[in-house]
């Protein structure tokens, strides 16, 4: 399975709902849970990476927060949506179509990357590639955002868990019943707080692990070049 596939498929399939889109009241709830934190890392004239950005329902948060933003994101449908709204609202957004596992942008472009509770998309091996690019992408002292569940929190108890996990690769199997548009295959990769932890700790230097809700953490590693 190839889970970018899947992952791509479904997006693209399922579009933009309300509670994504970044035009529609009902996705602010989102954005809302962290505006607590993310303030206190965004600084005026940022540059602002959201990874897996979707419909830019972050990204536009982060332009609000005083960010030059960028989203990127492999879906075309919400991508277009994305770039719909920026027109509209006049925005400075710059949306890109790519590949968090081969990122399009050159060193030292960006000071801030967001990785907003989209993990569960991203093999092990995808993530330190993603954190391994981003020690070139991110400026000195630039942050890593990780936004994530813990899924050995989350899933404790789940009696079907054995039976479609991969103990190999971690990979979950999955489907999603889209209405009116059918089943399609929506994989999950099982990451704990302390694995990632592991994997982004051996390129960049973490700051500090913060509880967002009961299952809910965000953890904030810099880059340290010099």
């Amino acid at each position: 399975m190839n889970i970018f596939d899947a992952i791509r498929k479904h997006y693209n399939v399922s579009g933009v709902h309300a509670t994504t889109a970044p035009d529609n009241p009902r996705s602010q709830f989102a954005v809302d849970r962290y505006k607590n934190h993310l303030p206190k890392l965004i600084k005026p004239g940022m540059r602002a990476l959201d990874l897996g950005c979707n419909a830019g329902r972050y990204t536009f948060a982060m332009e609000e927060m005083g960010a030059i933003a960028t989203g990127i994101d492999f879906a075309e449908i919400p991508l277009r949506h994305a770039k719909e709204v920026a027109q509209k609202r006049k925005s400075r957004c710059q949306f890109n179509i790519g590949n968090i596992a081969a990122l399009p942008y050159k060193e030292n472009s960006f000071d801030l990357a967001l990785l907003p509770q989209n993990n569960g998309y991203l093999s092990y091996q995808t993530l330190e590639s993603l954190t391994v690019q981003l020690k070139e992408i991110l400026s000195d002292n630039g942050i890593f955002v990780v936004i994530m569940h813990d899924e050995l929190v989350k899933r404790a108890g789940e009696e079907t868990l054995l039976e479609r996990y991969d103990v190999q690769t971690g990979l979950m199997e999955g489907h999603i019943t889209l209405p009116g548009k059918g089943v399609y295959a929506a994989p999950w990769v099982f990451w704990t707080v302390a694995f990632a932890k592991y994997i982004i700790e051996k390129h960049l230097a973490l700051e500090k692990v913060e509880q967002i809700e009961d299952n809910r953490f965000m953890l904030v590693f810099c880059n340290k070049k010099k």
